[in-house]
């Protein structure tokens, strides 16, 4: 049957479309790559003859203005064109928290009785993360390790795994999940759980032991918001007003954020410094070359949470933070010491190399929003080089009188952020290897 009213919902890495006729309830079309075609030849390959209706499902983050953009891109496909925020399309009208976990981000968004988006928190764990972790428990590559984790959600053991391994793996990650809903429940007495990862019940049962409600989940909740968008009707969501009360953002994907500073000698110490607006992003002035004697090789490299890097000689692998796809590296003769290395990548949910104006406007944009928070940030390059790559560059100052030289790499789909936390003393030796770093960590 040829649909007659279509929704189309763009998200980190896919895109879906639903059809419906005139009766009955609609269903999905296809769901592909983020990458593929844009929404014009979407319809024209999969749908025909424009609809009478297009009804376009997108993030709750974005603002109106993009919204509404959107909207103008697409006039003429269909008789008629709308757009509507994924919770809501999900959810329906009525006073409601969302939580959206995907591939790669978790989104949390609580809604008035009204509709309108009113909060919402960022997280940064997905299904992705969740089948890294699976895999490298498993040995799996992520393909079967995902066959494995959604099995494993309805089944005690499969092919020599048992659940009760690896739930406690997954369930560490999933509070990150936990907290960007915290940071948006504030009452709603509904709480919505959709996107794929909410086909596994450890979600919700992470949710409910958090004490904040009873979570319900959608029969797909996968296709909750596109199919949603085509149950309900549901008034346009294009205009160019801002809600009464501002939408809250948690720290986005584009400045990480770093846990505070521990009183003992730190290896997550770089991590600390700027645990006080939740973000970071810093490196050196961008132009400034390893120092003549300061050079260091490559003792190994490191494949971790979708990227590889060299470790440098007289460095070692000592922790990380899976929910940040965050590894440290430490000095082998001082791993409890201030000097140490933090990389870290964030999903952006594009080709960086196609939008390159767009990754790097987002990150001057929430370089700007820490400034005018109060952090202690400077010499923001967005054009620097170091180590052979082109980087953005900035420094951040810890009080204690250490210093965070961040350098963010953008490759394939992912901002890959190298820290590199040095006291005066150990400057020379931590650049150095910082380069060996920066110059070898790729996505993928």
């Amino acid at each position: 049957m040829r649909p007659v009213r279509v929704a189309v919902q763009e998200g980190a890495g896919f895109v879906r479309i639903a059809g419906a006729g005139d009766d009955g309830a609609p269903w999905l079309i296809a769901e592909l790559p983020a990458s593929g075609p844009g929404v014009a030849a979407l319809l024209a390959d999969l749908v025909g003859p424009p609809p009478r209706e297009l009804v376009l499902v997108h993030p709750a983050r974005w603002p109106p203005e993009r919204a509404a953009q959107w909207a103008r891109d697409c006039a003429g496909l269909a008789a008629a064109v709308r757009t509507v925020p994924a919770p809501l399309a999900a959810a329906g009208e009525g006073e409601v928290a969302v939580l959206d976990v995907g591939a790669s981000t978790t989104e949390a968004t609580r809604l008035d009785a009204a509709g309108r988006v009113r909060a919402v928190a960022a997280g940064e764990v997905g299904g992705r993360l969740l089948d890294e972790l699976v895999a490298a428990h498993t040995g799996r590559d992520p393909a079967a390790a995902r066959a494995v984790r959604e099995a494993l959600s309805l089944l005690p053991a499969v092919d020599g795994v048992e659940a009760a391994q690896v739930r406690p793996l997954l369930a560490e990650p999933l509070t990150a999940a936990v907290a960007a809903l915290r940071e948006v429940v504030s009452g709603a007495p509904r709480v919505v759980l959709i996107g794929g990862v909410a086909r596994t019940p450890l979600l919700a049962r992470v949710v409910d032991e958090s004490g904040l409600t009873q979570a319900e989940v959608p029969p797909r909740p996968e296709a909750a918001a596109v199919l949603g968008a085509l149950e309900r009707t549901l008034e346009p969501h294009c205009s160019l007003e801002r809600p009464e009360t501002a939408v809250r953002l948690q720290a986005g994907p584009y400045l990480p954020r770093l846990p505070a500073r521990p009183r003992r000698a730190l290896r997550g110490a770089l991590l600390g410094v700027a645990a006080a607006v939740g973000l970071a992003s810093l490196l050196l002035l961008g132009w400034l070359l390893v120092p003549p004697g300061a050079e260091a090789v490559p003792a190994g490299a490191l494949v971790q949470y979708g990227y590889r890097l060299d470790v440098p000689a007289g460095w070692e692998h000592t922790g990380g933070l899976p929910e940040r796809r965050r590894v440290l590296l430490t000095p082998v003769a001082a791993p409890e010491g201030s000097d140490l290395i933090a990389v870290e990548r964030s999903p952006l949910g594009y080709d960086t190399a196609a939008e390159p104006q767009r990754a790097r406007a987002e990150l001057r944009a929430a370089y700007d929003a820490a400034l005018r928070e109060g952090s202690a940030f400077s010499g923001y390059d967005p054009a620097g080089h170091f180590a052979g790559r082109q980087v953005t560059a900035y420094r951040q100052e810890d009080p204690g009188g250490t210093v965070v030289d961040w350098y963010v790499v953008l490759d394939r789909d992912a901002q890959l952020s190298v820290g590199c936390r040095h006291t005066p003393a150990g400057a020379e030796a931590v650049r150095a290897a910082c380069a060996v770093v920066v110059a070898s960590v790729r996505a993928g």
